[in-house]
């Protein structure tokens, strides 16, 4: 009988213990974890602490932020939210938290995926290594064009969040932090590389009136895509002065649609299921094309030429003199028309600078210029998969 009682007490002691532990668990976690700014599961900033009432009337004001600041930061709080989610995906099929999209401001939306988000909170750093190893690469590809008389031009072209951060997030500028390529324009100082062009400092919104990037799709627009190919065309024409080129590409009246990079609608917005969604952009107005799209006639490695949505193929238009190679990625489909019309030919390789492609090419292809046009957000993707790939070799 008496132990039966000491049993009943050391369980119910037991269970006031495991009572409390719970209770207490989630303000001690918040009390003594790092504070975080993103939720993850829920694809929003978190709350930030308030600053103090300096007067009588922000009191109100003070104390409602704050009751935002303990709901958003209370311990274990991503924890649940990513239970609830699972047991709604698990039992119910909904699979809110798998969106890769972010709903911004002011009816922007951002890409959530390749750890945009995380580069843009200064997250995942480079070290000082990387980055060196990261411009030997550049200046490596440089020096072999340059043996062979060819100019090699390369640009990074920004992150939408880059050029709106504003419209991220709430708090998008006090949260933001130092990315990787702001790392490598800091780390190169006069060390940039002069076959490098400056994007991000060539579209600052306040220059323009009318938006360089689409609102329900990663992309950039006509006008973005418009404003580089300015810069490379200044490039070129620096290295062919006795060239004619043709960049007076008018624009018409703004159009309102479904836009997007493919003129279908915003990869954001179909992405949420709402291919319906409209915003107006910017429009180039129409022009006759210099010549035909062709099938690349030359036998290349490892490429796609049709029917996979990521084609290679060649421009040409007769009335020119100069050849190029531009490796590149989706950012260049509303670019690719105003290059063409500047080239006698233009091999479009949809795919990263492949040096085995071109020796490929130079047996009946001399190439003037040779220019590589990568997305922000896969600059380094190359340098970290040959850093997982000899990691992986060391480990056998």
């Amino acid at each position: 009988m008496a132990n039966s009682i000491s049993i009943k007490k050391f369980a119910d002691r037991l269970l006031v213990l495991l009572f409390l532990g719970f209770i207490f668990s989630s303000p001690l976690a918040m009390l003594l974890c790092k504070q975080t700014v993103w939720s993850d599961a829920e694809k929003r900033s978190l709350s930030l602490f308030p600053p103090l009432p300096t007067k009588s009337g922000e009191f109100t004001e003070f104390f409602s932020s704050l009751d935002d600041y303990f709901d958003d930061h209370f311990g274990f709080r991503e924890f649940y939210i990513r239970r609830y989610h699972r047991e709604l995906d698990k039992r119910f099929g909904m699979t809110s938290t798998k969106s890769r999209v972010i709903k911004g401001l002011d009816g922007w939306y951002f890409l959530y995926d390749f750890n945009l988000i995380e580069d843009f909170l200064g997250l995942i750093p480079l070290n000082n290594e990387q980055l060196e190893a990261w411009l030997v690469r550049q200046d490596k590809k440089q020096a072999w064009l340059h043996e062979r008389d060819i100019h090699y031009l390369y640009m990074a072209i920004p992150n939408k969040q880059m050029i709106y951060p504003q419209y991220v997030m709430d708090h998008a500028m006090t949260m933001k932090k130092t990315t990787r390529f702001e790392q490598l324009r800091e780390y190169a100082g006069k060390r940039f590389p002069d076959h490098m062009i400056d994007l991000h400092r060539l579209l600052q919104p306040e220059s323009f009136q009318k938006p360089l990037y689409y609102k329900n799709d990663s992309h950039w627009n006509a006008l973005g895509a418009y404003v580089a190919f300015l810069e490379i065309m200044h490039a070129i024409s620096a290295w062919f002065p006795g060239e004619n080129f043709f960049t007076d590409f008018a624009f018409g009246p703004d159009k309102t649609g479904l836009g997007g990079n493919t003129g279908n609608g915003g990869d954001l917005a179909i992405m949420l299921m709402q291919d319906d969604l409209t915003e107006t952009y910017p429009q180039i107005k129409p022009f006759v094309r210099c010549g035909p799209h062709r099938p690349i006639p030359y036998r290349l490695s490892n490429i796609i030429q049709e029917g996979q949505g990521r084609d290679s193929f060649m421009r040409t238009c007769g009335k020119k003199n100069l050849r190029a190679v531009v490796f590149r990625d989706s950012f260049f489909v509303p670019l690719e028309p105003f290059l063409s019309e500047n080239f006698r030919e233009v091999i479009y390789l949809w795919k990263e600078f492949d040096q085995q492609n071109l020796e490929e090419l130079l047996v009946h292809f001399k190439p003037d210029v040779v220019i590589e046009a990568v997305v922000e957000r896969h600059v380094f993707d190359s340098l970290l998969n040959s850093e997982k790939e000899e990691h992986a070799l060391k480990r056998q």
